[in-house]
């Protein structure tokens, strides 16, 4: 198993190339699909957007076997704490806004603590971003949130991700 994931960031104009068999390249949906499949075996069918992905994705399947692992689906209002939601493994996802977010955003939680959630994303400055764990919540759990909503992943899942490393390749 992997422990590094790259986050690949396309420069305006550039005809960088970043090939995956993950999705689109250079897109968030890629990013989530191209770290479960690499950091933890398991995948999920091919989705249109990150909307697509919240709608439609409730479980992830082994790379190996036939195991399936369960996704917890969150939505506005959030009843428990931000600890709850906000863990490693969690992924969070933007409604549709034009034009910034015409596909919906989705972005995975690599480490979260009282202070500080550390959130990885592609197709988004910056591709690594540490929020202010209470204030993201607030963000979060608020009925006009720019938030679509959250996914957990079981805690077994979820085991040393907050160790993973990442390296932001610009093409």
């Amino acid at each position: 198993m992997e422990t590094v994931i790259n986050i690949y960031i396309k420069k305006k104009d550039s005809k960088g190339v970043h090939k995956t068999k993950y999705g689109v390249p250079f897109q968030c949906v890629e990013l989530i699909r191209r770290f479960f499949s690499t950091i933890k075996n398991v995948s999920f069918p091919s989705v249109v957007d990150a909307v697509d992905f919240f709608n439609r994705i409730d479980v992830l399947s082994s790379n190996e076997n036939d195991k399936i692992v369960k996704l917890k689906t969150y939505e506005y209002p959030y009843t428990k704490t931000y600890s709850y939601y906000l863990k490693p493994g969690s992924i969070l996802f933007w409604k549709y806004k034009k034009p910034s977010f015409i596909y919906g955003h989705v972005a995975l939680i690599l480490d979260s603590n009282d202070s500080e959630t550390i959130v990885i994303q592609q197709n988004l400055n910056p591709p690594v971003k540490i929020y202010d764990t209470k204030t993201l919540f607030d963000k979060i759990n608020n009925e006009k949130s720019k938030f679509l909503g959250i996914k957990t992943i079981p805690k077994s899942l979820s085991k040393n991700i907050d160790l993973i490393k990442y390296n932001v390749i610009s093409l």
